[in-house]
Parts: C-alpha cells; structure tokens; sequence
C-alpha cells in the first residue's frame, strides 16, 4: 500500500514537473481577439416647456360662455392630476371612493406588491372601504384608519350575497 502511495506521488510530481505541457517560445502564441467597442453616450435630450391647450374663440354674441368653458377645463385638469397620487413605491393610483369586498381571504399590504410589509388579513365577504386604484391593478383602501393596498384579484366590487340581505335588512330596521 505504502509502495502504491509513493508511486502515485512520484507520477503526479512528475506531471506538475512538466509545466502542464507549457514550453516557451511554442506555445506563447497571443491571439488578438476584435472586440466591439464600446458605444458612447448619446447628448441628453433637451427640455421642453409642455404646451398648453388654448380654446378656440366661441363666436357667441357675449364671450362669457367661452370664459367659463376655458375655466372649467383648467378646474376639470387640475382635478384630474390633483386624483393622480402614488403609491410609497412610485405606482400611479387613481382616487376613488368606493365599497369593495374581499371575494376571498385576502392579505392587506402596506404598499401595492405582493412583496411589501403583510399589515393585517380579512375575510372573505368583508367589506372594504376603496380610496383609489393603482396602475397595477390593486386597490388602496382604509383598513382601520390605515392606509393598505388590496391585490384587485382577491376583490370585487359586487357584494356577496349574505351582504346584501344584511344591508336591506338594517336599512328596513331604521
């Protein structure tokens, strides 16, 4: 056993010996390899003013009524981008009012991905108070003056029907 020992050792010396097949002057052959090159960096596009909408002149006897047309496009804009509000991560979330309910067990998120802080779980049936939509298709509702995000597969905005029969019956008890 010693005997094979010592042999395997000499043979594998004699290999490391041996420079892996190495010899100088034969083998030390560069090969210059084309590469692409690297592509520059384009200018950055200028900025731009957005231009704004003008209404075109109302050729009605009193101007008036092409003043408030005008006045209440602005107001109708600035409503619009005043409903526009995102989400801790950057999401475009529509506001809304409005009732959802859970369709099934459905966890509540602090922020509209699968992958945010877990915050509380409802029920299915359980109704939940919408206070807009997101791009991506969740919903932002108050959870308990909380503010949490619902994914829009697990809700809906039509009720179960165990809620409906308790609505109607405590709108006939008042």
């Amino acid at each position: 056993m010693k005997k094979k020992c010592i042999m395997a050792l000499i043979i594998g010396a004699a290999f490391l010996a041996q420079g892996c097949g190495y010899e100088e002057g034969t083998d030390a052959v560069v090969t210059v390899v084309d590469s692409t090159p690297t592509p520059e960096p384009t200018e950055k596009p200028k900025a731009t003013a957005t231009p704004t909408p003008k209404a075109a002149a109302d050729s009605t006897a009193d101007g008036a009524a092409a003043a408030d047309s005008t006045t209440a496009g602005t107001a109708d804009s600035a409503a619009q981008k005043a409903a526009t509000e995102q989400t801790p991560s950057g999401i475009n979330v529509q506001a809304q009012d409005a009732t959802y309910y859970a369709v099934e067990g459905v966890n509540l998120r602090s922020d509209a991905n699968a992958e945010a802080e877990f915050v509380a779980g409802v029920l299915s049936g359980e109704s939940l108070k919408c206070t807009g939509v997101c791009d991506n298709g969740w919903i932002r509702v108050d959870y308990n003056g909380q503010t949490c995000y619902a994914s829009g597969d697990y809700v809906s905005t039509t009720p179960p029907v165990g809620a409906v029969a308790a609505d109607t019956t405590a709108e006939a008890a008042q």
